[in-house]
């Protein structure tokens, strides 16, 4: 018979492991609690409106944002969300209301371009963050050196800030556009100064999140970044990203980097946008990491497309600059280091001089379809001749750390360019943000052909007979790799023709792209 002293001990070990158990799976559902979906869509007029489903969707991503608990990832419907709140103010004065802008300072993942129906994301519909709070439209004229920004008075300062976020944290698949940091005085969030006249866009303060797929376009500031400001050791990572027609009449129309913040790019382009000083981007005291990026047509009188000051020393490869004036200018002990660039002017080590144009239709960056991150995009490499196809060292390719093909291998290089083009097609990577006419997208999936026929009619038309299920693109070449017509088609849609007849009889390739990234190609005969 067991004696009482040793009954007692096992009693109460038991306990203290069921209260070991218990405060395990206690903290378990916590966690799960945390990473929960929490659901978005200005559209989702009816339903609690509580976020925990698409049809009792948040209509308002601030109110997401303040009750998401750590690691909790939110998904945004595409449509245009306003700020609503002011930081660090309750109650909201309404006579400051330029001073609301999207903020939180825990580690989430925010991701937008969503479709509820699908729960899917499509960066051709995206969800737009925009400081136009008035909602009375800003009017974007031209480009670099002619870029105007009007209508944007009564604009929000800043569309986006963000404070003490590490790598965890991830933004993904959003337009920001809209801010306008004309103001004087600043904003105050958890302690943090946020200067009124800096960074219209997003302006991350000792802040280091993921930034993937996203925009920025179209925002403006009187002092230092256009379209974001990375200050007091700020060093995100920016991946297959947009900076378009961004304005500063000081430093930094696209990016400025300030007080040892030093993001890794890659994949990123900077384009149109305009300054006083650092069309593309200012560095000071910085020194960025830039790899396979584009810096086209910006605007600035000494340093278009990056300005280094202040000891600033960014290291550059596989990148391409081109239509920016000076395309580089290093002042203040600063200096550019890397290799396998081009340049229409800047000789430093580890650049190539380009003679001509290199790409696609740099005059029309986001292609005919006037949407970015789409097959006719205009700053891909012309051709397979040009210099810069195949011209970088897939070496210093930085590790797929968001695992875009979904392998569950973040070890390896970063296998896509910023439209999911496979980044070694031939001898090596191409320089730039795009990868020339590669055959291989974000998936090894093909577009499934078993119901589908393509043909050339003989009346010039293309036609691709067949339910398509999911919006696809059809892009036909010449046997040189030139992109000669091109048609996106509709999800679900039965009838499918391209005309062709500008074409001379031959055989060329229609290569097909879809939403669920998968590929089809085949050669043809149009006659």
């Amino acid at each position: 018979m067991m004696n009482q002293n040793k009954l007692k001990m096992m009693t109460t070990k038991n306990y203290k492991i069921l209260k070991t158990l218990a405060v395990f799976i206690f903290m378990g559902c916590s966690v799960l609690s945390t990473q929960a979906q929490i659901y978005v869509d200005v559209a989702a007029t009816t339903g609690a409106n509580d976020g925990s489903s698409w049809s009792d969707a948040y209509t308002d991503l601030q109110p997401a944002l303040d009750a998401a608990a750590e690691n909790a990832e939110i998904r945004v419907a595409a449509g245009t969300y306003y700020p609503t709140e002011i930081p660090d103010e309750t109650p909201v004065d309404s006579n400051n209301k330029r001073e609301k802008a999207f903020h939180f300072n825990k580690d989430l993942v925010l991701k937008g371009s969503y479709n509820p129906e699908t729960d899917t994301q499509d960066f051709t519909n995206r969800s737009i963050l925009s400081g136009d709070i008035d909602d009375d439209d800003d009017v974007i004229t031209g480009s670099g050196s002619t870029l105007i920004i009007e209508k944007n008075t009564d604009n929000a300062y800043h569309v986006l800030i963000t404070a003490d976020l590490t790598a965890a944290a991830q933004i993904e698949g959003f337009m920001i556009t809209g801010g306008n940091a004309n103001g004087f005085g600043s904003i105050s969030y958890i302690g943090k100064t946020f200067f009124k006249n800096s960074s219209g866009g997003m302006y991350n303060y000792s802040s280091s999140p993921s930034i993937v797929n996203m925009v920025f376009h179209g925002n403006a500031t009187t002092n230092n970044g256009g379209a974001m400001r990375n200050t007091t050791f700020s060093s995100p990572s920016i991946v297959n990203c947009v900076f378009s027609e961004n304005a500063t009449t000081n430093n930094g129309g696209g990016v400025y980097n300030n007080t040892s913040s030093s993001p890794n790019i890659v994949n990123t382009v900077f384009s149109g946008n305009l300054a006083q000083l650092g069309g593309g981007m200012y560095n000071n005291l910085s020194s960025p990491s830039i790899v396979n990026s584009t810096f086209s047509e910006n605007s600035e009188p000494t340093g278009g497309g990056i300005r280094n000051s202040n000891s600033s020393a960014p290291t550059i490869y596989n990148s391409v600059f081109y239509g920016n004036g000076v395309d580089i200018e290093n002042s203040a002990s600063s200096s550019t280091t890397g290799g396998n660039n081009f340049s229409e002017n800047f000789t430093g080590t580890g650049f190539t001089a380009l003679g001509a144009d290199p790409f696609l239709d740099s005059a029309n960056p986001k292609g005919a379809d006037g949407v970015w991150f789409t097959t006719d995009d205009g700053l891909q490499p012309s051709s397979a001749s040009s210099p810069i196809t195949d011209a970088g060292d897939a070496t210093k390719l930085p590790s797929d750390t968001s695992d875009f093909d979904k392998d569950e291998d973040v070890t390896e290089a970063i296998p896509f360019d910023i439209i999911g083009h496979s980044r070694e097609l031939n001898a090596s990577v191409d320089a730039g943000a795009f990868e020339f006419d590669s055959n291989v997208v974000l998936s090894v999936k093909e577009i499934d052909s078993s119901s589908l026929d393509i043909y050339s009619s003989g009346y010039k038309t293309l036609v691709i007979h067949g339910v398509l299920d999911a919006k696809t693109t059809a892009n036909v070449y010449s046997l040189q790799g030139k992109l000669v017509a091109s048609k996106t088609f509709n999800k679900f849609s039965t009838s499918n023709s391209l005309d062709v007849s500008m074409l001379s009889t031959g055989i060329y390739i229609v290569k097909m792209y879809n939403a669920n990234h998968q590929v089809q190609t085949k050669k043809l005969f149009i006659q």
